[in-house]
């Protein structure tokens, strides 16, 4: 989708650890992702990512739109 391969840094909530990863990868769960054994629920997250990719998506059409009825006067 639109927004996978951004990349994303979080830190895990037991161990601290650093983890840096694409939205890909943490869209990737059913709904959870298990890090150190802690579970993190990425439900909030990609009902996030898709209304931010479904909004993207409305704005690029409304700009296509757009852009049709611009009206360009090429003088050679």
């Amino acid at each position: 989708m639109f927004f996978d391969n951004l990349p994303l840094e979080m830190t895990c909530s037991k161990c601290g650890k650093q983890i840096n990863e694409t939205v890909k990868w943490l869209k990737g769960s059913e709904s959870e992702m298990s890090l150190c054994e802690t579970l993190i629920d990425t439900t909030e997250f990609r009902r996030g990512i898709d209304e931010a990719t479904n909004r993207t998506h409305e704005m690029l059409r409304n700009l296509q739109g757009s852009l049709k009825s611009v009206k360009i006067k090429i003088k050679l």
